[in-house]
């Protein structure tokens, strides 16, 4: 009975010392409507206010029109950034704007 303690302890104190906390990823997102300044501020709020997103990453290529940032995939995923950035107006990748965000988009992004 000693040793199954001990090897149920044991195994305990393995799992939770391997269990991962963390799991950054970096991505880069295509943003095809991005055309400005205002535009960038907006899809770059989008992006920081997503949970695990490492806002200290974050770099916005007007050039490119695209996005790159880290983030803790076990808090939050690719999509869920797409989405937000969706949200926001912008087509991410092949994640369509939603439409009435892109209306209410100030008269220099649309």
């Amino acid at each position: 009975m000693r040793i199954r303690h001990w090897i149920f302890v044991l195994s305990l104190a393995f799992l939770t010392v391997s269990c991962r906390t963390r799991d950054e990823r970096t991505i880069l997102v295509l943003v095809p409507e991005m055309k400005n300044a205002a535009c960038s501020n907006i899809v770059a709020g989008a992006v920081a206010r997503c949970p695990g997103v490492n806002a200290a990453t974050l770099r916005v290529d007007m050039t490119r029109r695209t996005v790159t940032v880290s983030y803790d995939s076990l808090m939050t995923a690719l999509k869920n950034i797409e989405f937000a950035i969706a949200e926001a107006g912008f087509q991410a990748n092949e994640v369509p704007a939603k439409k009435e965000a892109a209306a209410a988009l100030p008269a220099e992004c649309r």
